[in-house]
């Protein structure tokens, strides 16, 4: 597989951990998500893609609609 980035194939996958914090003032209170993806990184440039597993999408989809009542919290 290329690189979106500079379609290089030198290409590596690690495990990782990810402490994934709901933005604004108003959420420093508000538990953060952990998550544990599997990245891919382009060697060469530095790009790297992730996904995020179905629980903790849900808790981030939660959280995000209960600060504000939208899906709108990024604009």
């Amino acid at each position: 597989m290329c690189c979106k980035s500079c379609q290089s194939t030198n290409q590596g996958k690690f495990p990782s951990e990810i402490n994934i914090h709901f933005p604004g003032p108003n959420n420093l209170t508000k538990p953060s998500v952990w998550a544990f993806p599997e990245i891919g990184i382009c060697l060469d440039c530095g790009f790297a893609e992730l996904r995020i597993e179905e629980t903790e999408l849900r808790l981030l989809e939660e959280g995000t609609a209960e600060k504000a009542g939208t899906k709108d919290q990024w604009e």
